[in-house]
């Protein structure tokens, strides 16, 4: 299988280190507003994300949240990474606030069939406690980059 290197996905722009969300809602709006795709697609990825959310919460606890979608409005698959300090009541499987956000976007059809794997990778980065003091401890957007392929590699 092709290795994969999570910042091929995200720009370092679509990182934000200061959440100002208090509220699930307002931290999804957070996490697509960093995504470099116009203003409709926004507003259409927004609500996609929200169906998602519907089916089920993507807080798969330990303080990490991963909300993911598929639209035709993303031509290849986008990554956003959010960090909040106080916490956001996410509706995760543990009950307890989510800290860290990863929002994966891709095409309906990825050609490069790496959805799930990214999806994965992203599980595989953030499940020791070790890694996760990492991306509470960084303090720079290139960091967090570094970070998303150091721990995976």
């Amino acid at each position: 299988m092709t290795e994969i290197h999570l910042s091929d996905y995200i720009d370092q722009e679509a990182i934000n280190l200061a959440m100002r969300a208090r509220s699930k809602d307002g931290a999804l709006k957070e996490m697509v507003e960093l995504l470099a795709i116009d203003p409709e697609s926004k507003k259409i990825a927004l609500e996609l994300v929200h169906s998602r959310e519907a089916l089920g919460s993507t807080g798969i606890g330990k303080g990490v949240a991963i909300p993911h979608l598929r639209s035709t409005v993303f031509r290849r698959i986008m990554i956003s990474y959010g960090r909040s300090k106080k916490g956001i009541d996410f509706a995760s499987v543990d009950g307890e606030p989510a800290h860290h956000f990863f929002l994966v976007a891709s095409p309906p059809v990825d050609p490069s069939n790496l959805y799930h794997p990214i999806l994965a990778k992203i599980v595989q980065l953030v499940k020791t406690p070790a890694n996760k003091r990492k991306f509470d401890d960084s303090d720079s957007r290139a960091e967090i980059l570094n970070l998303m392929d150091e721990l995976t590699g």
